[in-house]
């Protein structure tokens, strides 16, 4: 009987019916369970119509009997990274890892299993397990993307040195990985590692003028000077294209007397977005919008994301979901706007817009810049902005419509903390000292830029430099070139420590003026700083990211304080600084204008922003 019901099923198996030739050898296995190679060819045929689960079953029935059988072994470590693969596409990243793990345990010289286990403990933030991994994988096969891979998670532990070797290490490998060559001036440029970095913009710059090969984050390119709005849409249609996404077409929704809004975001918790954005959500009119946050971030356990939890109506963690389900989500909880607040930042769920969980979608405040398209269709249909940040000559090179506000497009909590009185001597300094500070991330501190300080420092008797303090790298890079480039010492360069938000504000009171950053400008700092009374100079360029503090300053009524050049940069800035009367009135211009300035008054911002989205529902 066994033999009539083998030969039945190979028939079955020549015809491509796999699924009848599958229940035959299962049946002939009933009926001999002690076979061994009968389980192996049913492992075979889920194998070959992707049935992975199964498949392993029988490959690990198979492996128990014969234990030291290459073919068993080889098969059943396959059929658990497909799994590993098919999970790790679900997010399902801790259950993905215990199936690369069992994959290796069988085949540990398998360069390819290693480096999927090392992307699911990456996916984890489990990046110390993630680097010894990708370490192993590339002992036994110097693989680039593993390489760069590597490079990711020895950034995101600061050990930037090795991230940078191992990114060129891939790259003389493999020269035409521009990703990586984008990883690599990225990360240059956040420890202010400027040799040579004038001719890897240059290179990027022709990169993003034609078609580009590569997914490449486009969010790296904000800080890169030269780079215009053109190259901003290519890099964002070409990453679109590269992800294999498809976007698909508007669908009806039905109208409702409340507007549900959905927010979506990973920084719903500490983090800058808290004194931008809280105001707004608490000010929605209940009687119009219901308000539901899609939080994709860390579980920090702080009081912001305790906070955002409490003023939603409805608050959701789709950290773990894949993205069908968060969209199931979304259309159940009949979201009419979504609102993306990260765009293409730190665990980003942008792509979830292309399938349409909403009637409208709309790119705002988290990400300076277009999201792109394919074939003609916007990934988002609107990106939120200012006159002032995209002038009408610029919507152009945007994929989506702009939508626009009456002020600034950036909102802020009504109560920053109250003033105290504070003086100069409170933070280790003299009150002669003139200070010029800039407390921006280091990303955004250019050579040109900086160059232009060591000119102020130089120029401006008795005047000291005031920076955040970010990485030892960046603060010994920027100490060594400031002393080879221009003779200045090391104490004419301070560093701030991180301090709490009270405390951060009350220090901005003793800065005589503030110094923007180009082409990546001061957004939340921006706020910082005006709410405190400190004059901020600024440089505007023709990206979204270099016309934001022009668009706060334009605000607060102080556009005296933009200019369009960085000769014009300079010589202001050493003009107020000769000038302690000028600079005065400026604080005192900018503390009246706080009061009646619409920058700090986020109900009116609301209100203006829910006219729009009305007129936008129709």
């Amino acid at each position: 009987m066994t033999s009539k019901l083998i030969k039945a099923a190979q028939a079955k198996e020549k015809n491509g019916e796999i699924h009848a030739a599958i229940e035959l050898y299962k049946a002939a296995w009933r009926e001999d369970s002690r076979n061994i190679f009968l389980q192996i060819e049913i492992g075979n045929l889920y194998a070959s119509i992707e049935d992975y689960e199964e498949a392993a079953g029988f490959f690990r029935r198979s492996h128990y009997a014969l234990k030291d059988n290459s073919h068993v072994i080889e098969a059943l470590s396959f059929c658990l990274n497909k799994i590993g693969n098919a999970y790790f596409r679900e997010r399902k990243f801790d259950m993905a890892t215990s199936a690369f793990e069992e994959a290796i345990s069988y085949s540990e010289h398998n360069a390819s299993y290693l480096f999927n286990l090392g992307n699911a403990l990456f996916h984890q933030d489990k990046y110390n397990e993630a680097i010894k991994v990708y370490e192993k994988s590339i002992k036994l096969n110097e693989d680039p993307n593993t390489l760069n891979n590597l490079g990711n998670a020895l950034q995101r532990i600061y050990k930037t040195e090795e991230a940078i070797n191992a990114y060129e290490k891939a790259l003389s490998i493999n020269p035409s990985l521009t990703h990586t060559f984008i990883q690599l001036t990225h990360l240059k440029q956040s420890i202010c590692s400027w040799n040579g970095i004038e001719g890897m913009f240059l290179k990027i710059k022709e990169i993003t003028e034609n078609k580009i090969n590569g997914k490449i984050s486009p969010f790296a390119l904000f800080s890169m000077p030269e780079i215009l709005n053109k190259n901003h849409l290519n890099i964002a249609n070409a990453w679109l294209e590269q992800s294999k996404i498809e976007i698909l077409k508007k669908s009806d929704f039905n109208n409702r007397k409340k507007i549900i809004i959905g927010y979506l975001s990973s920084d719903f918790r500490l983090h800058p977005l808290y004194y931008l954005i809280k105001d707004v959500l608490i000010n929605h009119d209940r009687e119009k919008f219901t308000v539901k946050l899609f939080y994709s971030g860390l579980q920090d356990g702080s009081d912001q994301l305790e906070e955002f939890k409490k003023i939603s109506d409805g608050y959701f963690n789709i950290t773990a979901m894949n993205d069908e389900k968060v969209i199931g989500l979304m259309k159940e909880e009949m979201v009419d706007i979504l609102i993306d607040l990260t765009g293409y930042t730190q665990n980003s769920r942008s792509f979830l817009a292309a399938q349409r969980p909403a009637k409208f979608h709309i790119n705002w405040l988290g990400y300076p810049g277009t999201m792109g398209g394919l074939d003609k269709k916007p990934l988002y249909d609107y990106l939120l902005a200012d006159k002032y940040v995209i002038p009408d000559s610029e919507k152009s090179n945007y994929a989506e419509d702009i939508m626009y506000l009456s002020g600034c497009y950036q909102p802020n909590i009504a109560n920053r903390p109250s003033l105290r009185d504070v003086t100069k001597k409170d933070y280790g300094f003299e009150n002669s000292e003139l200070i010029f500070a800039s407390f921006g991330q280091s990303l955004k501190i250019t050579k040109d830029m900086f160059s232009v300080w060591m000119r102020l420092l130089q120029k401006v008797p008795n005047s000291i430099l005031w920076l955040l303090t970010t990485n030892n790298a960046c603060e010994t890079n920027l100490r060594r070139f400031a002393k080879d480039e221009f003779q200045i010492t090391e104490d004419k360069i301070i560093f701030a420590k991180k301090v709490d938000f009270d405390e951060h504000i009350q220090r901005h009171q003793i800065i005589d003026l503030f110094l923007d950053t180009f082409p990546y400008n001061a957004h939340t700092s921006a706020s910082d700083a005006l709410w405190a009374g400190c004059p901020i100079i600024s440089l505007s360029g023709e990206t979204f990211a270099s016309r934001v503090a022009g668009s706060i300053l334009t605000e607060i009524g102080c556009p005296e304080l933009i200019v369009s050049s960085i000769a014009e940069y300079e010589e202001m800035a050493i003009d107020l600084a000769m000038h302690p009367d000028k600079l005065s009135g400026l604080k005192q211009k900018i503390l009246a204008q706080k009061e009646s300035s619409n920058l700090f008054k986020p109900k009116n911002f609301t209100l203006d922003f829910e006219r729009k989205l009305i007129n936008l529902m129709g």
